[in-house]
């Protein structure tokens, strides 16, 4: 085959590459942040899913070979930090005591668009986050004050691309909805058929918090408004 021939071969025949996606790039402008059932969308500068790999390397007179290990998943976040109720310091405060308590882990739930329904191009992520003690207050003149978290999750994190009916809740100050992921539901009313846990009369200090950001609790026979007395 002439040089004429492998170039007219080349001109017929390109590389059959696939076609490019439309995609949109996400931009962290909306994020939606919820920890330890609040929301600290507007609290929240940076969020972070991140997988740690810890490959088991073995050395043998053949050389070096790298073998897949454990995982670790961490939930990394930046806040400014205020202390008004509901806010980072009331929210991340709490968590920590529930572990340190209780062992309660902290549930976290982020996606890319909080104006948007859950969907397959606005997925959300949720999980159980293990609380640590964290710098709580500082920064530099003129500054905000910045509080840094970095917290091991108890499980790679769920990703759902639909919304998740809440069929649970389970007490806490503030407890969570159940299962992982499942939307808050909007307002009391719409706590009616969901089970309590403990299914006792919840106890004094705890409650769970709806979408409209007003806290209920359970009685031992049906819900009610505000935190258990």
């Amino acid at each position: 085959m002439s040089d004429t021939d492998v170039e007219l071969f080349d001109e017929v025949n390109p590389l059959a590459d696939p076609v490019p996606p439309t995609a949109t790039p996400v931009m962290m402008t909306d994020t939606y942040v919820e920890a330890n059932g609040s929301n600290l969308k507007c609290l929240c500068e940076e969020v972070s899913l991140e997988a740690e790999n810890k490959p088991i390397e073995v050395i043998t007179f053949c050389g070096v070979q790298d073998y897949p290990g454990p995982v670790k998943w961490h939930f990394k976040a930046k806040f400014v930090q205020a202390f008004d109720a509901g806010a980072t310091d009331a929210t991340l405060s709490t968590a920590l005591t529930n572990y340190q308590t209780s062992g309660t882990p902290m549930p976290f739930k982020v996606r890319p668009y909080a104006s948007r329904v859950v969907s397959a191009t606005n997925p959300q992520y949720s999980g159980f986050a293990i609380p640590q003690p964290y710098t709580v207050f500082g920064g530099a003149a003129g500054a905000a004050s910045e509080v840094d978290i970095d917290w091991i999750m108890t499980a790679p994190p769920t990703k759902t691309t639909a919304g998740v009916t809440a069929t649970g809740a389970t007490a806490g100050a503030p407890g969570y909805f159940t299962p992982t992921g499942a939307t808050t539901p909007a307002n009391l009313a719409a706590l009616t058929g969901i089970t309590a846990s403990p299914a006792t009369a919840w106890t004094t200090g705890q409650y769970v918090v709806t979408a409209d950001l007003l806290a209920a609790n359970w009685t031992g026979s049906a819900w009610a408004a505000g935190i258990h007395a």
